[in-house]
C-alpha cells in the first residue's frame, strides 16, 4: 500500500506538463497562481508557485506596507471543508479586488487548493480606489498625495476578469485542478487552447508579442522575427494577423495649455483609452494594439503587399485616421497620432517604432494631429552639438520664464535626444539628467529657496527621472520637472509650499511619538500655524492631527502584534495620552480593543 505521505507528491508530479493553463497565466491574465498542497495523512501543507505575475507591484505589496494581512492558510484547513465543501471555487474580496480559490480533489479527498489573484471583476473606477485607499490607510484619497497616486498607478495595472473572462478562468482553473490529480485528461488541452484563443486573446494583450515585434528586450526567449512568423498557428489564431506587420502608429492625449486636469482623472482617462484601444485594433484588418507605457496606445499594422505603393500608403493613412477618430472620441479631447515609416516585411519594426514616438514630439510644431515621420535635414549634423544648442535655448527660456515658443524648443530637444540615443535608454536618461543638472545654478540664483533646499529639489527631480522605466516615462518625467521649474521661476510660492510640506512630513515620520506642537512645525518651514495646517491638508489629503494619529496607530498595531508590552506602555511608547484615551481611540478605529487585536493577531 502506498504511504499517504508519498501519495501527495505523486498527485502533483505532472505539474510541468500543463502548458495549456500555464500559457493562459503567463501570456494573458498575468496573475499569481499558487498550489497549496495538503497531505491527507499528516496534514502537512506546502506552497508551490505555478506562476508569478510580471508586474512590478501589486495590491499585496500595499497590504504588507500598511499592515493589512490575511491568513491564507485558513482557506486550506478543515474550516474550508466545513464552509466551502462543494466542488465550486471560492471568490474572496479584498479592498474591491478578488482572489480565486479552487479545491483540488480526488473523490472525497481534498489534496489542496489552487490560489490565483488578485484581479478586478470589472473596469476599475476612481470611487473604488478612493474607498480602497481609505480602508487600507485610514487616509483621505487626494490627488496631491504621491503615495495615493502610486497606489492608483499599481491598481490600474491589475488584470480585469469580467463577465465571460472570469467564467473562462474558473473553467481553466477547474481543468487544471482535475489534471493535477488525474493526469493529462484527453479533452483538457484542447479545451484550454479554445479558451486561450476564443476568450483570453480577445481581452488581453499577449505578454511579449509587442516587444518581440518591436525588437525590444523581453523577459522571455523568443524566436527570430522574420517572414516565417505569420505561419505560426498562435499568430493567426490569437493575434488575428496572417501577414508581417510593417508599420507602427502611436497615440497619446494632447494637453491643452491653460486647462488643468486632476492627475488621477488623467490616469483613469488613459487607462480606459488603453483598454479600449486593444479591442479597437481588432476592427482594423491586420492590426494589433497595446499600451504605450502608461501614457498612450501603440498599434502595429501592415498594408496589402499586392497593392501598389500609393495604394499601400493610402491604407496606412486610412488606418491612422481611424485611430485618430477613435482616440479623439475615447479621450474626449485632442490627440496626437504618430506614424512611423514602413519597413520591409520580415524586418524588425524598431525603426518604425522609433519614428512613431519621435513623430509625437513634432505634433504641436506641425499644427497637425496625425503626424507622419519625415527625416529632418538637421539629423545629418553633429547630434551632440545640436543637443547642446537646444539645451542652452531651453535653459534660457526656463531662466526667463519665457513660455513663448517653449513647446517647439522642447520638442526639438527631445527629438534630438531620442534620435541620437534611441537604441540606448541609459543614454537618453543621461542626456535628460544632464539637462536638469545644467539648470541647478539657475534654481539657486533666481529663487528664494536656500542652497540646501534648491539642492534637495534638484535631487528629487533627478531621482524621479532615475525611477522612470520606459522612454515615454523618462520623457514625461523630464517634462514634469521642467513644469515644476517654470512654476518656481514664475512664482516660487506654490512649489516651495510643496517642498515645505514634504519637510514637515519627514519630521513627523521621525518624531511622531512626541507631542504635536503646530507652532513649532510652522517655525520649521517659516509659515504661520494656520497656513501650515491648510497647506498640509492640501498636500496630503489629511489634517496634521489625523496624519500624526495614523502614524501612531501603525506603530501601536506593530507593537501589539509583535511584542508583549502592557497596553498602557504601548500607548505611551507611541505618543498617545495616558489613561483610557488610547483604548477608546483604538476601538473606534479598529472595531475592537487593543487586547482583542493582540490576541487575534498573535493567533494568526
Amino acid at each position: 500500500m502506498t504511504p499517504r505521505s508519498s501519495q501527495t507528491s505523486q498527485v502533483f508530479e505532472n505539474l510541468i506538463g500543463y502548458e495549456g493553463f500555464l500559457n493562459i497565466l503567463r501570456y494573458y491574465v498575468d496573475l499569481n497562481c499558487f498550489i497549496i498542497t495538503k497531505d491527507p495523512g499528516s496534514g502537512t501543507e506546502g506552497w508551490l508557485a505555478a506562476n508569478y505575475h510580471r508586474r512590478n507591484a501589486s495590491l499585496f505589496d500595499f497590504e504588507k506596507k500598511y499592515g493589512q494581512t490575511f491568513n491564507w492558510d485558513k482557506l486550506t484547513d478543515p474550516e474550508y471543508e466545513r464552509m466551502h465543501g462543494k466542488e465550486e471555487p471560492l471568490l474572496l474580496e479584498t479592498l474591491g479586488f478578488y482572489d480565486l480559490f479552487m479545491p483540488i480533489r480526488r473523490g472525497k479527498v481534498r489534496f489542496g487548493t489552487i490560489l490565483s489573484g488578485a484581479f478586478a471583476k470589472e473596469e476599475v473606477t476612481y470611487p473604488l480606489l478612493k474607498a480602497s485607499w481609505g480602508q487600507l490607510t485610514r487616509q483621505t484619497a487626494a490627488p496631491e498625495n504621491p503615495e495615493f497616486r502610486e497606489f492608483v498607478r499599481v491598481m490600474l495595472d491589475t488584470p480585469v476578469l469580467e463577465g465571460p473572462v472570469l467564467s473562462a478562468y474558473r473553467e481553466a482553473m477547474e481543468l487544471f485542478a482535475n489534471v493535477l490529480v488525474h493526469g493529462i485528461l484527453p479533452k483538457a488541452p484542447q479545451r484550454l487552447q479554445e479558451l486561450s484563443t476564443k476568450i483570453f486573446s480577445k481581452h488581453f494583450p499577449h505578454s511579449y508579442f509587442m516587444e518581440w515585434a518591436l525588437g525590444l528586450p523581453t523577459r522571455q526567449a523568443t524566436p527570430l522575427w522574420n517572414t516565417g512568423v505569420p505561419k505560426m498557428d498562435w499568430i493567426r489564431t490569437d493575434m488575428g494577423i496572417d501577414r508581417m506587420p510593417t508599420t507602427v502608429l502611436t497615440a497619446i492625449p494632447l494637453s491643452v495649455r491653460g486647462k488643468k486636469r486632476d492627475p488621477i482623472e488623467e490616469m483613469f482617462r488613459v487607462y480606459r483609452f488603453q483598454r479600449r484601444s486593444f479591442r479597437f485594433a481588432r476592427t482594423i484588418p491586420q492590426t494589433v494594439g497595446g499600451p504605450l507605457g502608461n501614457y498612450g496606445a501603440l498599434f502595429i499594422t501592415s498594408a496589402d503587399p499586392s497593392k501598389s505603393r500609393p495604394q499601400r500608403r493610402a491604407q496606412i493613412e486610412a488606418a491612422a485616421e481611424k485611430i485618430h477618430a477613435f482616440a479623439k472620441e475615447e479621450l474626449e479631447g485632442p490627440v496626437l497620432v504618430g506614424v512611423g515609416e514602413t519597413v520591409t516585411p520580415g524586418e524588425t519594426l524598431f525603426p518604425s517604432y522609433q519614428q512613431a514616438v519621435l513623430a509625437l514630439h513634432l505634433g504641436r510644431q506641425s499644427g497637425r494631429e496625425v503626424v507622419h515621420y519625415k527625416p529632418a535635414v538637421s539629423e545629418a549634423s553633429d547630434g551632440i552639438l545640436e543637443i547642446s544648442g537646444l539645451l542652452r535655448e531651453l535653459q534660457h527660456r526656463v531662466e526667463t520664464s519665457s513660455l513663448s515658443g517653449m513647446d517647439a524648443v522642447l520638442d526639438d530637444f527631445l527629438k534630438q535626444v531620442l534620435t541620437l540615443s534611441m537604441h540606448d535608454p541609459d543614454g537618453i536618461r543621461l542626456h535628460l539628467q544632464y539637462a536638469l543638472i545644467q539648470m541647478r545654478d539657475t534654481i539657486r540664483a533666481r529663487t528664494d529657496l536656500s542652497g540646501k533646499e534648491a539642492d534637495q529639489l534638484h535631487q528629487n527631480l533627478i531621482l524621479s527621472l532615475e525611477k522612470a522605466g520606459t522612454t515615454q516615462e523618462m520623457i514625461f518625467s523630464f517634462k514634469d520637472a521642467l513644469e515644476k521649474l517654470l512654476r518656481l521661476m514664475q512664482g516660487p510660492g506654490e512649489l516651495k509650499s510643496a517642498y515645505s510640506m514634504e519637510k514637515v512630513r519627514n519630521h513627523l515620520d521621525v518624531h511622531f511619538r512626541e507631542p504635536l506642537r503646530v507652532a513649532k512645525l510652522a517655525r520649521l518651514v517659516n509659515v504661520s500655524a494656520a497656513t501650515l495646517s491648510r497647506h498640509f491638508k492640501k498636500a496630503t489629503g489629511v489634517g496634521l492631527e489625523n496624519y500624526l494619529q495614523a502614524l501612531r496607530m501603525e506603530e501601536a498595531k506593530r507593537l501589539l502584534r509583535t511584542g508583549s508590552l502592557p497596553v498602557s506602555q504601548v500607548a505611551k511608547s507611541c505618543g498617545f495620552k495616558p489613561g483610557s484615551h488610547f483604548a477608546r481611540f483604538f476601538r473606534r478605529k479598529m472595531g475592537q480593543s487593543p487586547q482583542e487585536f493582540r490576541k487575534k493577531s498573535q493567533r494568526s
